[in-house]
């Protein structure tokens, strides 16, 4: 790791699959069912993997927006947010050569508390930059799948 490894953190996730595309994800202490609705040949158990992905970027969002909040001597009150992507499923299911990821995500902010109207484009443009999922999606990473 670099010099300032006692600030990194390793995070985990264990994956078990149930039946179909139904599995559980364990996370701490948490456990989470993920499935695909009935139209997409799933049983509608919990949300699928790109819709828990778009929820992932807003609540990081929200929590880096309550620190950015702070730092800059305001309470973030109520924060609420609209995401939603564009996905071509084709592509994972390998029917055209499309990207399997999403095309765009879009995230519009719904209500804000606790941020003078002055200040909001700053802050936004602010969390934006510093949101671990936000960044992870905007320049990627790798990934390495193995046994």
């Amino acid at each position: 790791m670099g010099e300032n490894s006692e600030n990194m953190n390793t995070y985990e996730a264990l994956l078990e699959k149930k039946s179909g595309f139904e599995s559980e994800i364990k996370i701490r202490d948490f456990s989470i069912t993920i499935d695909e609705p009935e139209r997409l040949g799933g049983t509608n158990k919990g949300p699928n993997p790109v819709e828990v992905l778009l929820g992932s970027l807003g609540a990081c969002l929200d929590f880096t927006g309550t620190i950015v909040a702070k730092q800059m001597g305001h309470e973030l009150k109520d924060f609420q947010l609209e995401v939603e992507g564009d996905l071509d499923t084709r592509g994972v299911r390998g029917e055209a050569d499309v990207p399997s990821g999403f095309q765009e995500i879009r995230v519009k902010v719904i209500n804000i508390e606790g941020i003078p109207d002055e200040e909001i484009p700053h802050f936004l443009e602010t969390i934006e930059n510093r949101c671990p999922v936000d960044s992870t999606l905007e320049k990627g990473v790798d990934v390495k799948l193995s046994r």
